[in-house]
């Protein structure tokens, strides 16, 4: 008898619920939702019988009733959750190209190509000269890269001298659905210089497309390629955005990783070591891009 009553003791907590909590939870929340759609199918069926059994009353005698609560809504606003709602960058671009909103300045901050729809704040973080930016984003061929993407690009030709740039450290990037073509969330992407506070800086990734129009990802890599975001900016008197990227390149083509079936990723570099650099629009990223760290036998031995 006493050893049975301190067995009961020692362990009060197994016989009673304070365990397992997510499985409580996700049943607490199964449970919720079923109690939600059966409360929302009665309170349709009954809406449906009372504008059925009521259709011909008086317009007036309805009038006093429509401000009273009802007792199904309230109830139905207990299991109700707000759905955030988040903006379509393809619907305003193309408004705004139709002329919906004349007063908008230009060039327009949000645009949208096939599968991507971009969006930038208004007015730019930072105005910097090109030497002062080449400085503090630590990219010593910044203005040659500029200069090359000049020459090639009809949109820049004839221009003399590049004069400050105008620079964001972040830029809202939304895509397609697969399947039904429908918006996506829009995601964040930075390129955040070295700080005080972020010594390391912040550059995203991103898959870029060698042409303005991309059917990514329908094509995967085929004309596209996988680049970290060092710097997004625009030059003066000019409606183009603009994106010093930096290369990655695919260390062998015709394998993949028999672990992570993927691809293996370097820095593509010049023969002196420096990174590969590149100015291109900022119409031409199509995605953001998720790599996994590879580092080596070294780092598990």
């Amino acid at each position: 008898m006493e050893h049975a009553h301190i067995e009961e003791i020692k362990v009060p907590a197994r016989s009673g619920n304070n365990q397992n909590y997510y499985s409580q939870i996700a049943r607490h929340l199964d449970q919720l939702d079923k109690c939600f759609c059966f409360d929302l199918a009665t309170y349709i069926e009954q809406r449906a019988m009372d504008q059925a059994n009521n259709g011909d009353r008086d317009s007036d005698s309805d009038s006093d009733e429509q401000h009273k609560p009802d007792a199904e809504t309230v109830h139905l606003s207990e299991y109700s959750t707000p759905t955030r709602q988040f903006p379509d960058y393809f619907s305003i671009s193309a408004s705004l190209i139709l002329g919906a909103k004349p007063s908008t300045p230009k060039p327009y901050w949000t645009f949208a190509m096939s599968t991507t729809g971009v969006h930038l704040a208004t007015k730019p973080l930072l105005r910097l000269s090109v030497d002062e930016a080449a400085i503090a984003y630590q990219l010593p061929d910044l203005k040659d890269t500029i200069v090359a993407f000049a020459n090639r690009d009809v949109r820049f030709q004839g221009q003399h001298g590049i004069e400050n740039l105008q620079i964001w450290h972040k830029v809202r990037l939304q895509q397609l659905s697969y399947h039904d073509k429908v918006p996506l969330l829009p995601q964040t992407l930075l390129a955040i210089p070295s700080l005080t506070t972020n010594p390391y800086g912040r550059y995203d990734l991103v898959i870029i497309s060698s042409h303005s129009q991309s059917d990514w990802p329908k094509s995967g890599l085929t004309d596209h390629s996988v680049s970290q975001l060092q710097m997004i900016f625009r030059l003066p008197h000019s409606d183009v955005f603009l994106a010093y990227i930096q290369h990655f390149h695919i260390s062998n083509p015709t394998s993949i990783s028999p672990v992570t079936s993927m691809h293996m990723l370097r820095w593509a570099v010049r023969v002196n070591g420096q990174r590969v650099g590149e100015v291109i629009p900022l119409a031409h990223i199509c995605s953001p891009a998720h790599l996994v760290p590879n580092f080596g036998s070294g780092a598990h031995s």
